[in-house]
C-alpha cells in the first residue's frame, strides 16, 4: 500500500480552524503552541501528537490516516474549566471542513477527551483531546 503523509498540513490546518474560533480564542486567545514555553500562561492548547498511516482508496486515491492530539491545560482546582476548553475544541474541530494547500481532507472526527490532574503541578488538569482523520490526494 502506498500513501502519502499529509499529517503537516492536517496539523496546521486545525490550529488556524482552533485560532479562527471564536469559542477557542475566547479561552486562549492565541495560546495554541506545539510546545510549551518555559512559564505558560493558562490556559493554553498544545499540539502534540500526530500518528500517520498510509491510506489508499479505489481509483489509486492516495492519501493518509492521522490521529491528532491537543493537549488542554487549564489552572483551576476542578475539571470545569478544562471540560469547557475541550468541548470547544470538540466543537471547532469535529467534522470540520478544512482547507489543504494540496489535497483535501475526507473525513476528521473527534474520537475521545481524557480529563488528567497533572502530577506535575498542583491545580492543573490536562485534556487530552483525540480525532481521527482521512487526507487524500
Amino acid at each position: 500500500m502506498s500513501g502519502r503523509d499529509l499529517s503537516g498540513q492536517l496539523r496546521r490546518a486545525a490550529v488556524a480552524a482552533l485560532l479562527a474560533d471564536p469559542g477557542v480564542a475566547a479561552l486562549v486567545g492565541t495560546r495554541i503552541y506545539d510546545y510549551v514555553p518555559a512559564a505558560p500562561a493558562y490556559p493554553f492548547l498544545r499540539c502534540t501528537t500526530a500518528i500517520a498511516s498510509p491510506w489508499e482508496a479505489t481509483g489509486a486515491v492516495q492519501g493518509s490516516l492521522v490521529r491528532l492530539q491537543f493537549d488542554a491545560f487549564t489552572k483551576d482546582y476542578g475539571h470545569a474549566s478544562a471540560e469547557l476548553l475541550a468541548a470547544a475544541v470538540v466543537t471547532a474541530l469535529d467534522e470540520a471542513d478544512l482547507a489543504f494547500p494540496e489535497g483535501s481532507l475526507v473525513s476528521l472526527q473527534w474520537r475521545q477527551t481524557r480529563l488528567l490532574d497533572d502530577p506535575a503541578e498542583q491545580g492543573v488538569t490536562h485534556g487530552v483531546i483525540e480525532f481521527e482523520s482521512i487526507a487524500a490526494l
